[in-house]
């Protein structure tokens, strides 16, 4: 369980809470939630602070329903399968209604460049991020595999120091077996360490990426059948001027084409209202998302930087454990060798 405050939700109840949010508002980058591991880090539950405290501050997201379910809620939390929304109904039918049939080509010359300017660097994005991840797979295997070869390394110095007859390299094998335990203890956990900060950072980016790519491409829908609505209002006017030019006028003609007509421009509005509050909450979360990226990645940089430098002082105080051991021999034996001249210093000072 992770324990927000007074929240307490666990992971998968978080999941849920997305999955809905995505679902639901398909025109908005919803942030993201670190991926799932057996175990919850500090780490983890801070990234789902933080997802709370975003989706909590977002002007769609902080209106919806199971949103504040989830907050407000001792229960558990499981959002109900809801029908498609009457309005997405009404689109729906109306695209099929109004809709020419051929693939429409899309003529709106708003803002468009911008959005297919980061539409195309998304794609870029989440490709490089993939490759990337692939690589941090392999090179997380390797170390563990050479953090392996260290510790099997001690287990021989140590098994040598017990077999040795000899005193000196005998104590020369177990003064290295006890650092390099130390050594390969933390080079394991820092692997581990790596796959959890850097692996959750380019997954979470991944995510994000993912997410924008869909906004953008549910926009482009969208547009898409804005532009199929203004084809075909078009049309029904053409219609109409060819009943009004004709000598055989049919009532029944002129008046289903009246209101397919007004059913068309009525459809239009709406799809241009849709489009414009679709494209301005997308403006908006393009802000958001940029700003949060740059957050992301600091606060990844700062977390890896400081556990780099924990386990790397780690190792050094096991090297130097080494060099004190080495020392205190050096001292030992140049004491030894004090005592042992010390008698025959004192018995020719009485000769004289």
């Amino acid at each position: 369980m992770a324990c927000l405050s007074s929240l307490c939700r666990s992971y998968l109840e978080f999941v849920r809470l997305r999955e809905h949010l995505v679902e639901e508002h398909p025109e908005v980058i919803v942030p993201v939630l670190p991926p799932e591991r057996s175990l919850i880090s500090a780490s983890d539950i801070h990234s789902m602070r933080l997802f709370l405290e975003r989706v909590s501050k977002h002007p769609v997201l902080s209106q919806d329903y199971e949103l504040q379910i989830f907050i407000e809620s001792e229960f558990g939390f499981l959002p109900p399968a809801k029908p498609t929304k009457i309005l997405g109904k009404l689109l729906n039918i109306g695209v099929k209604r109004f809709s020419s049939g051929a693939s429409s080509t899309l003529s709106l010359g708003d803002t468009d460049d911008e959005f297919e300017e980061e539409r195309a660097a998304s794609i870029k994005v989440e490709s490089k991020l993939q490759t990337v991840i692939k690589n941090l797979d392999k090179e997380i295997k390797a170390r563990r595999d050479f953090s392996s070869k260290e510790s099997e390394l001690a287990t021989f110095c140590s098994t040598w120091a017990a077999g040795e007859s000899m005193p000196e390299m005998a104590r020369t094998f177990k003064m290295l077996a006890k650092p390099l335990d130390g050594i390969a203890k933390a080079s394991k956990a820092q692997v581990g360490g790596d796959a959890t900060v850097l692996g959750s950072f380019l997954d979470c980016k991944l995510q994000h990426v993912q997410t924008l790519s869909s906004a953008l491409d549910y926009r482009l829908s969208v547009l898409g059948e804005y532009d199929a609505a203004i084809k075909t209002t078009e049309s029904k006017r053409k219609t109409m001027e060819r009943l009004r030019s004709s000598t055989n006028i049919n009532p029944e003609k002129v008046t289903d084409s009246i209101d397919d007509l007004e059913d068309a421009v009525l459809f239009e509005g709406n799809m241009k209202m849709r489009m414009e509050q679709v494209s301005a909450a997308l403006t908006k979360d393009l802000e958001g998302y940029r700003q949060q990226s740059q957050e992301d990645l600091l606060r990844c940089l700062r977390q890896y930087s400081q556990r780099q430098i924990g386990f790397e002082k780690a190792k050094l105080e096991e090297l130097l454990s080494v060099a004190v051991g080495l020392n205190l021999d050096v001292d030992e034996e140049e004491s030894r060798q004090s005592n042992e001249h010390a008698p025959e210093a004192s018995h020719h000072h009485s000769f004289r």
